[in-house]
């Protein structure tokens, strides 16, 4: 029970400060008026979570069997 909600928080916690980087330098560079970033960035935010989440917890497992193989090739002596 603990070990799941470490995992899920975690990658929850992840997604949002992950997803805040991104989203705030997309932004910045996308948009040709600074004034108006806090009017669009929190949308793009907001589109950019709600997306993390899922797409971390579907793409780990992939992501784990790579790492796991490649460390195999790196590492086999």
């Amino acid at each position: 029970m603990k070990e799941s909600f470490l995992f899920y928080f975690s990658t929850f916690i992840s997604g949002i400060l992950i997803t805040m980087f991104i989203s705030a330098l997309v932004t910045f560079l996308a948009i040709s008026d600074i004034n108006i970033f806090f009017n669009v960035w929190p949308k793009n935010w907001l589109y950019a979570a709600l997306a993390a989440f899922p797409v971390i917890i579907l793409v780990r497992p992939i992501s784990l069997k790579i790492t796991q193989k490649l460390a195999g090739i790196i590492f086999s002596n």
